[in-house]
């Protein structure tokens, strides 16, 4: 009896030894586990990196294109007379007027609209600054209106009475007529209006000047330049 429980005894702890020993074969990790433990963090580690380093350049990149846009706008604004900043004055320097008679003529000419003409006006009207060119067409007297800044046709008016052309063609040019008037009434006389046409059958230049807060008003022969004051 004795002998078959000391077999009963053996037989189990010779059971337990080879539990303990599977489990301790399962638990351990061999040099192949090693190395792929250590590739999966590398590559994690390096995952991370790239993630990282993708994110900080998409930064950057977006603060570039901020920086170029905001270049750009401003090089724009710098090129680019502001329409709304001249519309609002009630007069403007000479170089902000960025049309001259002869560009809209051209225009006018350009569709087959040519004549005699017979006034020219610059003035504010509707809040925006215009050219009016009238001219003689077969026999009626037809006024064009055109935007200083964008030169598109504001409006057509039409008379059936002619009227006296002003010998344009043989005026001085319109930037010698203004520079005769800035060596008159100053280099930082701003224009409020002006208009060339017929005084008594006669073509003459009319301008009205602001020069600070003193307004005047200036004649000028369009033919030889000379320039008086209005009084």
């Amino acid at each position: 009896m004795k002998f078959k429980v000391l077999s009963l005894i053996l037989s189990a702890g010779l059971a337990l030894a080879a539990c303990d020993a599977d489990n301790s074969n399962d638990k351990q990790t061999g040099p192949d586990d090693n190395a792929q433990s250590d590739v999966n963090s590398a590559e994690t580690n390096q995952s991370n990196d790239v993630k990282k380093d993708e994110a900080d350049n998409a930064a950057k990149n977006s603060d570039d294109n901020d920086q170029d846009a905001s270049s750009d706008a401003e090089k724009d604004d710098e090129k680019t007379p502001s329409s709304t900043d001249a519309d609002t004055k009630e007069a403007l320097a000479i170089q902000d007027i960025n049309s001259t008679p002869d560009d809209i003529i051209k225009i006018i000419e350009s569709q087959k609209k040519k004549g005699e003409i017979t006034d020219l006006k610059f003035e504010k009207e509707d809040n925006r600054w215009v050219y009016k060119v009238a001219q003689n067409e077969g026999d009626k007297n037809v006024e064009y209106t055109y935007g200083m800044n964008d030169r598109k046709l504001i409006k057509t008016e039409e008379d059936n009475e002619k009227e006296e052309g002003i010998n344009y063609n043989k005026a001085l040019a319109f930037d010698d007529i203004i520079k005769n008037i800035q060596d008159k009434a100053g280099a930082e006389a701003e224009i409020k209006e002006w208009s060339f046409t017929t005084e008594d059958n006669v073509p003459v230049f009319k301008a009205e000047i602001l020069n600070g807060t003193t307004e005047k008003d200036y004649n000028v022969d369009p033919f030889s330049g000379a320039v008086t004051e209005d009084k």
